[in-house]
């Protein structure tokens, strides 16, 4: 009897554990489901030359969202490039442009994801001077054109002033690799994991940021080509040539 009345103290104590695993396990499923689930992840490259190239990946968005997006025909191919463009002709620059091609295709239902790139020039954008010291070219490239909002349905939009409003001078600096970087990874948000980057050439001399807190600075050297045109020599070989020229003209004359 002592045997079995053990035994009997020890199955309900089993079924006991059971049931409180179980209340745990469904406390956490109901936690969980209240927790608003990430939508996509967002990530912007923005590589810096002559001009910008700039690429926006969104993956994984959530079904429902890309499937709206799909159907309401709101978000396309334009539709990034032209809010950048508003937002600068509001601040008054001009002369600036996003190039991109019509044609090319963002959407991937396989994955649902969207893909959209395009050029971003203009002197507005990016402005180039001559260090006379050095005769190296002296970049001042503006970054806050990234500070602008987009629906990708008629009620879910994307608030990248939101996302990435703080001051370049406050993002993180990557300056352990070639080429070096600025980065700045929004963790606040919990539909989104937007991160965005600022790739430099990768000869850029001295980069850092402007007093404004979002312009990059930095020096490139100058082209073989740039130097013979802002070199004195090439001047003074030019007034050779000319007198030379002057001299054979003349002696053919007589």
């Amino acid at each position: 009897m002592i045997y079995k009345g053990f035994k009997y103290n020890l199955q309900t104590g089993e079924r006991t554990k059971m049931r409180e695993l179980t209340a745990t396990s469904l406390l956490l499923a109901l936690l969980v489901s209240l927790v608003t689930p990430a939508y996509a992840s967002v990530s912007i490259q923005a590589t810096i030359d002559q001009n910008i190239h700039v690429v926006f990946d969104f993956q994984n968005i959530d079904s429902r969202i890309y499937n709206e997006t799909i159907r309401q025909h709101l978000f396309d191919v334009s539709t990034i490039p032209r809010a950048i463009e508003e937002k600068l002709e509001q601040r008054d620059l001009k002369n600036a442009e996003c190039i991109y091609d019509p044609t090319q295709e963002i959407f991937d239902d396989s994955t649902r994801s969207i893909h959209v790139e395009f050029l971003l020039v203009g002197s507005d954008i990016i402005s180039i001077t001559i260090n006379k010291t050095t005769t190296n070219k002296i970049y001042n490239v503006r970054t806050d054109w990234r500070k602008f909002h987009v629906n990708l349905t008629d009620d879910y939009a994307l608030d990248f002033n939101e996302y990435f409003g703080k001051p370049i001078a406050e993002w993180e600096f990557e300056n352990k690799t070639t080429p070096v970087y600025y980065y700045y990874n929004h963790t606040s948000s919990i539909e989104f994991d937007p991160i965005c980057y600022f790739t430099l050439p990768s000869r850029a001399i001295s980069p850092h940021v402007a007093e404004d807190g979002d312009t990059l600075i930095f020096e490139l050297p100058l082209s073989l080509g740039e130097s013979l045109l802002n070199s004195p020599f090439l001047i003074l070989v030019a007034l050779i040539m000319v007198n030379v020229v002057a001299v054979l003209y003349r002696k053919i004359r007589r």
